[in-house]
């Protein structure tokens, strides 16, 4: 089959964002073979939609080699990618995913206040108070914005200095190295294999395809999981909230990291793993010391 290519620059609309993610699950779970005609019509009375959007979302799938359009029938299903389970990555991102991103960027480097209204929002943004809101629906989803009493909101408090993240560090060193050297420690199997395909999917995928949201959520996952397997609610309710507080902050400041250091942070990752595997958890906690002491100076090292 052909390679995928990203030629397209042009963002979905909500509606269609949802209808692209719809037809690539439906292509993962086999609803057609390769070279099966796609009729609009059908396909848009399966998805519950019209078909204006779904041919849209067709036409831009056959740039990314899923579908060849054929004059005066419809769609050919071309087949998947080699990369089947990174499918996402094929789409640009929806209206409401850019401007999260662009508000989250934004924050981060404290262009935006603390505390906002959705009309002061829309202005800089230049977009409307009714996409204003539904972003800030998922800050607050996230647990990263609130609604204040009467009118406005408030973003949640971040690492937005250098003494806090050297203390956020600090503070996880003693919680997370502490937790793999409890009695109680006792690792779930499942979960293990599950983080060591994450990261060493993360390792092995070209730095300009992992999105900074995706790398904060593997992280994060990574830490919590292995702070879980204490057993211990106060310790994993203490990485949560450092989770919170990192999110704006180190989401955007992936951008700006080596491709050198993302892999050391993953090789470290899989290390913990196969030490905690092995049942050596002072060897797992000492590599999990170095790993965010680096991480910590690294961090502090980006302008």
């Amino acid at each position: 089959m052909t390679s995928v290519s990203d030629t397209s620059t042009t963002g979905l609309s909500n509606l269609q964002a949802e209808i692209a993610h719809k037809i690539l699950t439906l292509a993962q779970n086999g609803q057609w073979v390769e070279g099966e005609h796609v009729s609009e019509t059908p396909l848009a009375e399966l998805l519950g939609t019209s078909r204006t959007p779904v041919r849209r979302v067709l036409t831009l799938l056959e740039e990314r080699g899923l579908f060849t359009k054929i004059p005066n029938v419809g769609f050919r299903f071309h087949g998947l990618p080699a990369e089947n389970d990174r499918l996402t990555t094929l789409l640009p991102k929806s209206e409401t995913e850019t401007l999260y991103e662009r508000v989250m960027t934004a924050r981060a480097s404290g262009k935006i206040a603390s505390d906002v209204s959705e009309a002061e929002l829309a202005e800089h943004f230049g977009t409307t108070r009714g996409m204003i809101r539904l972003v800030l629906m998922r800050f607050a989803n996230a647990g990263l914005a609130e609604r204040r009493t009467g009118h406005g909101w408030r973003f949640a408090e971040t690492l937005d200095n250098p003494e806090a993240i050297n203390a956020s560090y600090g503070f996880r060193v003693i919680v997370e190295c502490g937790a793999v050297r409890d009695p109680g420690f006792h690792p779930d199997l499942a979960q293990l294999a599950e983080l060591r395909s994450q990261q060493q999917r993360l390792n092995d995928t070209p730095v300009d395809q992992i999105a900074g949201a995706e790398w904060f959520e593997a992280n994060a996952k990574f830490h919590a999981t292995v702070v879980g397997w204490a057993h211990n609610r106060f310790l994993s309710e203490a990485i949560a909230r450092q989770n919170s507080l990192r999110r704006i902050t180190e989401v955007v400041e992936f951008t700006e990291l080596s491709a050198d250091r993302i892999r050391k942070a993953a090789r470290d990752h899989l290390a913990i793993l196969d030490a905690i595997e092995a049942g050596d958890t002072e060897t797992a906690a000492q590599i999990l010391d170095r790993h965010l002491n680096r991480a910590s100076d690294d961090t502090a090292n980006i302008d």
